[in-house]
């Protein structure tokens, strides 16, 4: 049986298309209301994890700066070179109570209309553990509005408690928007509420403790769960976390419907998609097999002539279901076509290791280009242009220029293998006391720096500069060797003046020299341009 080639080609390519199309459009629309439930998963409890690991930087940045007022303070009031780290930490106030619980005085910021007791059956303080400062649940009985704490005892059994805003926490809660009613909210270890999209809600502090998921936080447990919110009347889905230091919790819901409305319009158009699909393939299929039957005769024609093979020699037909026109073809561009296969096989090969050659090649040079060869780090390269960059943006920023003292003596003593060793142990030391944008860099040498694009604030670079230290005096054992070095750290504030990155790392360096010449293992602070 012989069927035009034309016919037989435009059913195989439509059959072809069709079976690819209908697998796809149905398999898609099965799991794309799956693919909605599992997104929740990589993004809403991403959210959750990194909204609370920002309370928790938040958390311990105030309980120490808290620990810190507390400590050197007296009854004459905080100084005031401390007003802005309180600020940042949106306290409000702080008050100095005696064993009995009755205020002593006000330290900073205005006193409450009425005295505010520890003991108040009203408005109970914890008062057992007071040893290390911590935050309190939110309070709502004896004050006018519900308010958060910090609280601590010193060794002179004072108690010391500081009245917070929960500005901060606000602005985490509402940066987080997406779909018609996702949203974040955030409670504290009680179920009291923190900051939620219902802003009468989060003026009254109300406990949700009752909620499924709210009681899953409270028991510090962290994933996806599905519940019914009270607040937006409908069943939802949230990823939520803990904060390790507060307790506090932090979820991200989004209503179930809105992944169902998100699955069928998947649907909808994956089904268009298809059927569209199948018909531009039903047009093009029966021009293309136009295209290629009109000139079969000619190239039977010429593969004879250049296979030189006799027409009579070639009387070999296909077995079974086969076209007039493929067994003209046949037997005379196989020999061909064998010539053509095995050239092609031979030319793949080669162009695709030599494109995985290139790939690595480029990859390796684009690392070495930006990164240290010992340490892994940031090179002098790269540091620079991320300062250039910060520059341009007229940022507020700090930089620290790290020199270690006598190192050239551990190289001389133990070899550069050595050196090169704890340089990399220093390193990864280092990089772990970081926050996260930070950016250590090895500048040359022995010579570092840290690039803190969010401190703008001198005390706290400061602070950070002398942890830093401290970290740099540790001793390293690098095979059985126990090592002491020391380093001298130049701080400089860029408060937007500065026009080029050498003259902002020129008053690092400076001041870095500075602390040499005063007695080595210390910070100085650069003079501002």
């Amino acid at each position: 049986m012989k069927l035009p080639f034309r016919h037989l080609l435009f059913l195989v390519m439509i059959l072809t298309s069709l079976i690819p199309i209908t697998t796809i459009s149905l398999w898609s629309a099965n799991s794309a209301l799956e693919n909605e439930y599992n997104m929740v998963h990589d993004k809403h409890l991403l959210l959750a994890q990194n909204i609370t690991k920002a309370l928790n930087r938040y958390a311990m940045d105030a309980l120490a700066i808290f620990t810190t007022v507390t400590n050197i303070n007296n009854n004459q009031g905080v100084a005031k070179d401390m007003f802005t780290l309180l600020n940042t930490i949106d306290v409000v106030s702080i008050g100095v109570f005696n064993q009995q619980g009755q205020r002593e005085a006000v330290v900073y910021g205005e006193a409450q209309s009425q005295p505010l007791s520890l003991t108040d059956p009203a408005n109970p303080f914890e008062l057992s553990d007071l040893s290390q400062a911590h935050f309190t649940p939110i309070h709502k009985n004896g004050v006018k509005q519900p308010t958060l704490y910090m609280i601590r005892q010193t060794a002179d059994m004072r108690i010391w408690l500081a009245t917070m805003n929960a500005t901060y926490i606000e602005q985490l809660q509402s940066a987080v928007i997406f779909g018609n009613k996702g949203h974040a909210a955030i409670v504290d270890k009680q179920g009291n509420v923190l900051a939620h999209p219902n802003r009468q809600w989060q003026a009254e502090a109300k406990n949700i403790s009752k909620v499924s998921i709210v009681q899953q936080m409270m028991n510090g447990e962290s994933g996806v769960s599905q519940f019914y919110s009270p607040a937006v009347k409908a069943d939802m889905i949230a990823g939520f976390d803990v904060v390790p230091i507060t307790g506090w919790g932090v979820m991200i819901p989004q209503p179930l419907i809105e992944l169902d409305q998100s699955a069928f319009i998947v649907i909808k158009f994956t089904l268009l998609v298809a059927l569209v699909s199948l018909i531009v393939c039903s047009i093009f299929s029966w021009w293309i097999v136009g295209l290629i039957t009109r000139p079969i005769d000619i190239l039977t024609a010429k593969t004879r002539d250049i296979t030189d093979v006799s027409a009579k020699g070639i009387q070999r037909h296909p077995r079974g279901f086969h076209t007039a026109e493929f067994a003209k073809l046949f037997d005379s561009f196989r020999q061909m076509s064998l010539e053509i296969i095995n050239g092609r096989e031979e030319l793949e090969v080669r162009v695709a290791d030599r494109t995985a050659d290139l790939a690595e090649a480029q990859a390796k040079a684009l690392h070495l280009a930006n990164h240290d060869a010992v340490t892994g780090l940031a090179n002098r390269v790269a540091i620079r242009f991320k300062i250039a960059e910060l520059l341009q943006q007229n940022k507020h920023f700090s930089l620290l220029f790290i020199d270690l003292d006598s190192f050239k003596g551990v190289n001389d003593q133990h070899g550069h293998r050595i050196g090169d060793e704890l340089l990399k142990a220093l390193a990864d030391k280092v990089n772990k006391h970081l926050f996260i944008h930070d950016i250590l860099a090895r500048y040359g040498g022995d010579e570092f720096i840290v690039l803190m694009p969010n401190m703008d604030s001198i005390s706290a670079a400061e602070c950070a500069a002398e942890k830093l230290l401290q970290l740099f005096s540790q001793p390293v054992i690098i095979e059985d060797k126990v090592i002491a070095i020391s380093a001298c750290i130049g701080l400089a504030l860029s408060n937007g003046t500065d026009k080029d990155t050498d003259s902002l790392i020129h008053r690092a360096d400076t001041a870095m020299y500075q602390a040499k010449h005063q007695g080595k293992n210390q910070v100085t602070v650069a003079r501002a341009c």
